[in-house]
């Protein structure tokens, strides 16, 4: 099959155009590979096609990795998507290892930087997401060093001075949900309780607020004692600890 001609067509790449007026865009380093400047001919447009599509997604990598910095097992999951081969992903993978475009050692630092920057993730959130991108744990646990206890301190109080702000529950309340909260986000239990137990405040207008809301609800029906019980069970449902 001859080649009629080639346009440049985006960077790297050649729209070939054949004698039967068929179209297909190589690469350059297919035209050099296989000699087709010099013989102006196609015979193996199979063998051609398939290095061109293995060219075709290392070309997508660079894209991908250009964006920002991926490790080996998004990289893998990113090639699935455009391939099923095992071969062609493992061998664009041990490429990208040899040129130095896949550092674990510099991805995890990268992660653990962006996450204690951007987010509120404490370090054992972090480290089981980490673990999960397939990172051996003494990698994981030599970087995470930068978050130490002054810092999950530091974060842990900024999360619960923020949540304070716009507080409507009573203490106990409060200091529950937060203890939850920072616990699925990735914090020791010791450590929120430390912390928590430096927090204080006056919870009575809401205890107010609520006894009465309570006791409008349920003074139709019960009354004397009976009411009494009610409301203060109510309230310990809503977490108040010091009440009449």
């Amino acid at each position: 099959m001859k080649i009629l001609k080639y346009k440049k067509y985006g960077k790297n790449r050649y729209k070939v155009i054949l004698e039967d007026n068929e179209e297909i865009v190589l690469y350059e380093d297919i035209i050099l590979k296989y000699n087709l400047l010099l013989t102006k001919e196609i015979d193996n447009i199979d063998d051609i096609l398939n290095d061109n599509n293995k060219y075709e997604l290392y070309d997508k990598v660079l894209s991908y990795i250009n964006k920002r910095i991926r490790c080996e097992s998004e990289i893998r999951s990113y090639l699935k998507k455009y391939t099923s081969d095992s071969n062609i992903i493992n061998n664009i993978v041990d490429k990208l290892y040899k040129n130095k475009l896949i550092n674990d050692s510099l991805y995890i630092k990268s992660y653990i930087h962006d996450k204690i920057n951007f987010t509120n993730d404490g370090p054992i959130k972090i480290k089981n997401d980490l673990l999960k991108l397939g990172f051996d744990n003494y990698n994981i646990e030599d970087n995470l060093v930068e978050f130490n206890d002054k810092l999950q301190k530091e974060k842990i109080d900024n999360y619960i001075s923020k949540y304070l702000k716009s507080n409507n529950k009573s203490l106990y309340s409060f200091k529950q949900k937060m203890l939850l909260n920072l616990i699925s986000l990735g914090y020791e239990k010791e450590l929120i309780v430390s912390r928590l137990n430096k927090v204080y405040f006056n919870d009575n207008e809401s205890l107010e607020k609520d006894k009465e809301k309570i006791r409008k609800k349920y003074s139709k029906k019960y009354s004397g004692y009976e009411l009494d019980n009610i409301i203060k069970r109510k309230l310990y449902e809503k977490g108040y600890r010091d009440f009449d």
